[in-house]
Formats: C-alpha cells, sequence, structure tokens
C-alpha cells in the first residue's frame, strides 16, 4: 500500500509527534473536514510552536475569555494596593495620583454629561490637578475637613482592585466639586480661564448645592427635637441580644420592631400577638397560660385564622402576655387593630414621624450593606422613639458611635457572648455526602448546587432534605424551617444559601460548608468574609431549641452546642480561621437617594439627562460626611435599571417621581421574564394610567405552571407513577416563547424555576399598590393568586423530594441485589 493511501491518522503519525498529532486532530474536529485543517494550517506559520501553547485539555482552547472587559485604571494599578497607610501619608498619596485622575477620558465624558461644556473640561481639571500639587488642598487641619480628605486613609487598601478605583474616583470627583465651586477659587479661574461664571462655574455650584448631603442627621427634623436613649445590644449569633431588646418592647405602651426580612417582621408580629414574648419586670415569666377556646381568643383573632394556628402549635404562648401588634411591609399588611400599640414592620417601611416608647432595630451591622443600609442609616439618625434598641454585631458599634456625634443622643453599649458553644469539626466530610447526618444543614451559594446536593443527599442516605435559598418566598421558607423542626414530618436534613444566616430559628446540630467561597456575577469566586462565616456557623446550636444530651449533661450551659465542618478538608482551615478572627469595625454607612435631592438635581442638569446620570451625581458631585457613602447596586445593573426606565419614561413622560420609584422597586433585573413582564407594566401605566397583571404575564408560561400544579389533587402533576407511567398535564393555553415550554405543570426544575419568578412578579405588583393603589389596584385577587403559588411551590418542593428518595430507594434496592448475586456466584465457585 502507498504512502499516500494511508489514511489521515496513519500519515499524521509518520510525520508528526503525538503531541502535535493532539493539536492536529483537535483542529480537524474543529473545522469538520482533514482539508480545512491542512489549510487553516498552512496559513499559520507558527504551527510548529502551536502544541506548546495549547492546554493540556485542547477543549478549552479556542474558547472567548468570559472575563469581562475592564477599562483602564483611573488611577494607577499600585496605587490600589498601596493606598496612604495612615492619615500622615494622605498627602503624598493625594498629590501623586490626582494627575492621572484628572487626565483619565472617563472624567472628561463624565462632567460633560453634567453639563460642563468640553471647552472648559480640561483647563477646570488641569487647574484643578495643579492646584493639588502644590499643595493649596490640603496645608492646612481646615482644608483636610473641607474637602473630607480623611476618607484615602478609611480602608482603602483592604478592597479589590476595582473597589479601590471606584473609592478613588468619588473621594477625587467630589474634592473637585467642593473645589470649583468655592467662592474663593471661582474667583481665580475667572481671572485665568476667562470661565463664564454666569455659566459654567453657576452651573457647577448649582450641581454642588442640590447634591450637597454633608449633614445627613439634620433631614429628621423631629428626631433632633428629641432627647432620645440608644442601646446597642451586640454579641455573636446565638447570644441572647434580641431577647432582651424585645423584653423591652413588650413591655412598652408603644413601641415598633423593625427586621431586614418579612419573614422576621412576621415572626414578631405572631409572637407578640401570642404572648411568647415576656414583658421585662413580669411578675411569672415562666407561667404558661395557653387559651384553646374561641371564647377565650382576643376578638381579633377571629379575622386572622394564622395566629390561632400559631397559637395551637405554640409551647410558649401566653395570651396574659399578648399584646395587639400590627404588621407592615412592603408587600403585605396585617392590622389587628387601629388602635393597636405595636406595630412589626421590614425597617424599609419604619416611619420617621410617629412618635413611640421603645424601638427595636434588628441586624444593624446591615448598615454598611451597598444595597440596603440606607434603611438602616435612616433609622438610627430619623427614629422618634425615646428609647431605641438596636441588636447586631459588634462591628457596627464604631460606625454608630460617629453617627451619634452629630445627633447629641445618649449611647450604652451592651455586649453578650455567645450562650452555647461553637465548635469546629477536625474532620470533614471528605466529599463524601453519605456522611450528612439527622439535625445537619448544608450551606451552598447558587439554586442548582443547592438542588444537586440534595439529589446526593437524598439518593445517598434516604433522608428527605428540606430547601431554604434567597429566590423562595418567605412564607414557602418558613414552611421548609417547619418541617425540617419537626421530627414527625420525615424531613431530617435542611439545606440552604447564605440566606439561611439570618430570619429563620432552626434545630440545627452541625453546619456543613458546601464550599467558603462563592460566585459572583462577574464569574469570579469571592471567599465569604469572616462575619458571613460567624453569621452562618452560629446558627448551629441555638439556644433553647435543641434538647440537652448526654454529652453536654452537667456543662455550664443548659442546651447542647454547634458544630461546624466543611465538605472537603482544604476548606477546614479557613472556617477555623474565619472563627478565631477578631472583628472588624464598619467603616461608614450608606445613604439613600431622596426625592428632594434626586429632583433638585434632574432640575439642575441638562434637559433630558438620563436617570444613570442624575444617580452618578449623587455619587460623584455630592460632598457627604466622613462617615457615609451611598447605597447604590453595582454600575452594571444599575445602568440596565436606568435604561429601561429612560426606555420607557422619558419617552413616554413619566414623571422623575415615577421613574425613581421603579428604580428602587424589588425586582430581580437580571431575570429576562421579569424584565419583560416589567416592561409591560410600565407601558401600561404610561398609556392608560391603569395596568392589568393577567395581561402582562401572557406567554410567560406562568398561568401554566400554576394551573398545571394545581391540576391534580394532589399536585403530583407529571411526575413519574410508581409503574413507570405518567401522568398527563393539561395542555398549554397558548404558545410561548421561551424554551421549556413542554415541560411546564410536571414537577420538576422549570416548573419551580417559574413558580418562583411568578411569585416575584406579584411581590412586586402588590409592593407598587402600596405607592399606587389607584393604577395599580387588584391587590385582594393578585393576593389569591400569590397564595396559590406559595403553595404550589410547596407542593413542588415536596414532589422533588419525594422523587429523588424514591429513586435512592431503587438505587440501594439495585445495589443489594448486585451484592448478593455476586455472593452467589462466589459460593457455586468455591
Amino acid at each position: 500500500m502507498s504512502t499516500l493511501a494511508l489514511c489521515l491518522r496513519c500519515r499524521l503519525s509518520l510525520s508528526f509527534s503525538q503531541t502535535e498529532q493532539h493539536s492536529f486532530l483537535y483542529l480537524q474536529r474543529r473545522l469538520r473536514h482533514a482539508s480545512g485543517a491542512q489549510t487553516y494550517l498552512k496559513k499559520r506559520e507558527h504551527f510548529r510552536d502551536l502544541p506548546a501553547q495549547l492546554p493540556k485539555n485542547p477543549k478549552n482552547h479556542f474558547k472567548r475569555s468570559r472575563a469581562p472587559y475592564r477599562p483602564e485604571p483611573v488611577i494607577p494599578d499600585d496605587a490600589h494596593n498601596i493606598g496612604p497607610a495612615s492619615i500622615e501619608n494622605i498627602p503624598e498619596f493625594f498629590v501623586r495620583n490626582v494627575r492621572a485622575w484628572a487626565t483619565h477620558p472617563r472624567i472628561h465624558t463624565r462632567l460633560r454629561d453634567f453639563g460642563i461644556p468640553a471647552l472648559h473640561t480640561r483647563p477646570l481639571l488641569r487647574a484643578f490637578a495643579e492646584a493639588v500639587e502644590r499643595g493649596e488642598l490640603h496645608e492646612t487641619d481646615e482644608q483636610f475637613e473641607q474637602y473630607g480628605l480623611t476618607r484615602f486613609a478609611q480602608g482603602l487598601s483592604e478592597l479589590s482592585a476595582d473597589q479601590a478605583e471606584s473609592e478613588v474616583d468619588v473621594i477625587y470627583s467630589t474634592i473637585f466639586f467642593t473645589w470649583a465651586s468655592d467662592p474663593k477659587q471661582q474667583g481665580k479661574l475667572i481671572d485665568t480661564l476667562s470661565v463664564s461664571p454666569f455659566k459654567t462655574l453657576s452651573h457647577i455650584q448649582r450641581l454642588s448645592e442640590a447634591a450637597c448631603r454633608q449633614y445627613p442627621a439634620e433631614e429628621f427634623p423631629p428626631a433632633r427635637r428629641m432627647h432620645r436613649r440608644i442601646i446597642m445590644h451586640v454579641g455573636p449569633t446565638n447570644s441572647g441580644k434580641t431577647h432582651h431588646a424585645l423584653s423591652a418592647l413588650a413591655a412598652a405602651s408603644t413601641g415598633v420592631y423593625a427586621g431586614p426580612l418579612r419573614l422576621l417582621a412576621h415572626e414578631i408580629w405572631e409572637r407578640l400577638n401570642l404572648g411568647e414574648i415576656t414583658p421585662i419586670g413580669s411578675s411569672d415569666p415562666d407561667s404558661q397560660q395557653v387559651a384553646t377556646t374561641s371564647g377565650e381568643l382576643p376578638t381579633y383573632f377571629n379575622d386572622h385564622p394564622s395566629l390561632i394556628r400559631a397559637l395551637r402549635g405554640s409551647k410558649r404562648g401566653n395570651l396574659a402576655h399578648g399584646r395587639p401588634c400590627n404588621m407592615i411591609t412592603g408587600e403585605e399588611q396585617k392590622i389587628v387593630s387601629e388602635s393597636a400599640s405595636l406595630l412589626s414592620c421590614t425597617v424599609e417601611m419604619l416611619s420617621t414621624t410617629r412618635i413611640c416608647d421603645v424601638a427595636v432595630v434588628d441586624e444593624i451591622q446591615m448598615i454598611s450593606d451597598p444595597q440596603r443600609g440606607a434603611a438602616w442609616t435612616s433609622a438610627v439618625l430619623g427614629l422618634c422613639a425615646r428609647e431605641i434598641h438596636l441588636c447586631g454585631e459588634e462591628t457596627a458599634v464604631p460606625v454608630i458611635q460617629a453617627l451619634l456625634r452629630d445627633t447629641g443622643d445618649e449611647i450604652e453599649v451592651r455586649k453578650y457572648e455567645r450562650l452555647t458553644p461553637l465548635a469546629v469539626e477536625e474532620q470533614s466530610l471528605e466529599g463524601n455526602w453519605g456522611k450528612v447526618k439527622k439535625g445537619d444543614c448544608v450551606v451552598a451559594f447558587s439554586r442548582s448546587g443547592i438542588f444537586g446536593i440534595k439529589r446526593h443527599i437524598e439518593n445517598r442516605t434516604g433522608m428527605r432534605c428540606a430547601v431554604v435559598y434567597g429566590k423562595l418566598p418567605p412564607e414557602v421558607r418558613s414552611e421548609q424551617a417547619r418541617l425540617f423542626n419537626d421530627p414527625e414530618s420525615g424531613y431530617d436534613v435542611i439545606i440552604g444559601s447564605d440566606a439561611i444566616g439570618m430570619g429563620l430559628n432552626l434545630k440545627i446540630r452541625r453546619i456543613i460548608f458546601d464550599a467558603v467561597a462563592k460566585k459572583m456575577a462577574d464569574g469570579s469566586q469571592q471567599r465569604l468574609s469572616a462575619p458571613q462565616v460567624k453569621q452562618i456557623a452560629g446558627r448551629a446550636g441555638r439556644y433553647g431549641l435543641l434538647e440537652p444530651t448526654a454529652k453536654f449533661k452537667g456543662a455550664p450551659w443548659q442546651s447542647p452546642g454547634g458544630v461546624a465542618t466543611t465538605l472537603y478538608q482544604s476548606d477546614l482551615p479557613y472556617l477555623r480561621q474565619a472563627l478565631a478572627e477578631p472583628i472588624r469595625p464598619l467603616r461608614y454607612a450608606r445613604l439613600g437617594v431622596r426625592t428632594e435631592t434626586f429632583t433638585g438635581l434632574a432640575q439642575v442638569l441638562p434637559q433630558g439627562a438620563s436617570t444613570f446620570t442624575i444617580y452618578e451625581a449623587h455619587i460623584y458631585v455630592g460632598r457627604l460626611g466622613a462617615n457615609y457613602r451611598y447605597a447604590m447596586p453595582d454600575e452594571s445593573l444599575l445602568k440596565s435599571i436606568c435604561q429601561m426606565v429612560d426606555e420607557e419614561g422619558i419617552t413616554g413622560s413619566l414623571t422623575i417621581e415615577d421613574r425613581k420609584l421603579l428604580c428602587i422597586a424589588p425586582l430581580p433585573w437580571r431575570d429576562a421574564r421579569c424584565l419583560l413582564v416589567m416592561r409591560r407594566l410600565v407601558k401600561m401605566y404610561r398609556e392608560r394610567l391603569k395596568v392589568d397583571l393577567l395581561e402582562a404575564i401572557e406567554g410567560t408560561g406562568f398561568m401554566d405552571a400554576l394551573e398545571g400544579m394545581e391540576s391534580s389533587a394532589d399536585g403530583a402533576s407529571g411526575i413519574d407513577n410508581m409503574n413507570g407511567s405518567k401522568t398527563r398535564t393539561r395542555p398549554s393555553t397558548n404558545r410561548h416563547s421561551w424554551d421549556g415550554a413542554e415541560e411546564v405543570g410536571k414537577i420538576n426544575q422549570t416548573t419551580l424555576n417559574l413558580l418562583e419568578t411568578f411569585h416575584k412578579v406579584l411581590a412586586l405588583y402588590i409592593w407598587m399598590s402600596y405607592r399606587s393603589p389607584a393604577s395599580w389596584g387588584g391587590r385582594e385577587a393578585v393576593g389569591l393568586i400569590k397564595l396559590r403559588v406559595e403553595h404550589a411551590l410547596e407542593r413542588c418542593l415536596e414532589g422533588l423530594s419525594k422523587r429523588a428518595v424514591n429513586r435512592g430507594k431503587e438505587g440501594f434496592g439495585v445495589r443489594k441485589f448486585q451484592v448478593q448475586r455476586q455472593a452467589r456466584q462466589g459460593a457455586l465457585l468455591i
């Protein structure tokens, strides 16, 4: 046989090394035929060097990079890692980086967006850089205070590169506007640059005045007229700090509780009405006077059946201590009496004008949260309560003390220790989910990861797993927690995201971390912070929820402790390190965008300025105190939100108030279906001033998923029967433009995802209805659909768990049969 008759693989083996063969065959598969691959290789002069460039796994070679595009940094990269180590180093850092900031194209573009003519942008920035380099902005202590230069030393070196760049950009920009709007500087600029004071400099001054919020405490006059006593209850998870604060609330004539979650607000509302919280000074705190007959119940219980159900299952209820309490959250209101003297609400719904005796604000460390921290700042500065109890981590103490220096309020700090011990196990699970035990809680950081772990555990152990994650409605999360806590429910393990670290009282003996890092939106991996690890791990061994065991009898604590471990041994050292790490104080509190500031800037900025530009003006123009930063979503998300609002709003003449309201609406903006429905709702509002939810969700599959789950009496629509056949579901009533439409109505991940998204849309509608009831009507009807969705979600989760357990049992049976057969065959051979 001639050489030419050899197949391509054989010819390749005669002329190329094994590594080169690997590369050539890979290219052949990519280009579908050999001639194409040969043509391609002839055009590459560096083919002989190609094998050295290919990775060991050639499948990943020509993949497009997933790393997001990162523009040229505003300041040199080395500045991110250096930063001013102390206040003494600030002038050197300030001077060294000012020229790079002032010449960056992004800064020039931003100033033009703010209405500063391009003709004046360059000379103004040049004059600013020269003034900084001459030392004119940092010669005296007064100048340090005037320009807020101490912000450069507030943990800049502790931030990531992107965060440090953004922070430095904001600091330089606000210093620039403070300098350019100073009347002393404006005279010099007019003389040297021939800039008209009635145009550019006047515009800069009006921008600075509209955005200035240097003294946020003065934005709450009613609170400033009061003498308030602030009591901070700080300590680790499971230290009893919130219990002491709630006891003070239960004893108050008038009061309010504010928590971070609707779930927490509902729990406190229930406990106050049932008398589960013993007031301070009660003579018989351990008495049990639970009423079970309807004749002994308060009359308002008849209007709230959930209270009656909770009372029957309560072991701590004492109606002698019960207090009528209303509940208000962004999505729900439960009014037991118009004259009720107590209120439970989410932090965002707190009133800063209502006067009361006692207020309790939970999870105060969230005052520094980049998205929601502004609500806690408003509570600290604006609550009109004679006694305010702030509960949370000790990390918040310094920043609260700094904020209260401007208010003149009295402050007392009470520190607590954990009531039960928390230990780290010597060994991890070594990657084996079969080592999970009853009472364990597994923590993962993605929805797909949670359900993957759930399948593994249920298949390997036969135990059923409850699930808790952020996308689930609070009602469903509460029901999943109840199933896990109930020893008779059959749910022995709970799997959740980091949302499990807040708002749920669970009978957890051991916390298992699937990983100690979570995937971020840009695809990068970020380790959990030490406070996050402590918050999650601290849920193990909850005081008062677990029965004492022989291991802990005779110990000084009255309840068994908790333990924490990891799935893999390599993560265990970081878990120990994080739990042992000393606390790091929070650097600053977050401020929200006020309607007055938003409107003022919209009027000063050029006509037709985008919503994103208005938000940018708050951040880059507004002079804030050294202890404050704005609470904003990340820039990419904020841009997408503002783009949608502008597309539907500016052309449709939505008011500024409408645009701001849409920007803060509780919507998962990265969810394509939610965004589609939101666009339809906004269009209806713009054109008709009325919205129709059912019309807005047409074609999304939401109602098909719901009705498919309800088509069977037991909610098992579409689930595999034991004989292998499948239950038929009702055919879809409309055509869908999305993938997986044929799977809707069956118990699977597609249906679960649709129901979760549907619930978010319904919650959004109800949220808007409380703020614009004339246009967003039909709240009661939407509330009934929301209740149906919650029941369907519970059925879907239960069906998924049953199916996994059944498969696990079948797997056990198959393996047992194989072992027995092998044993019989071995006996015959012997």
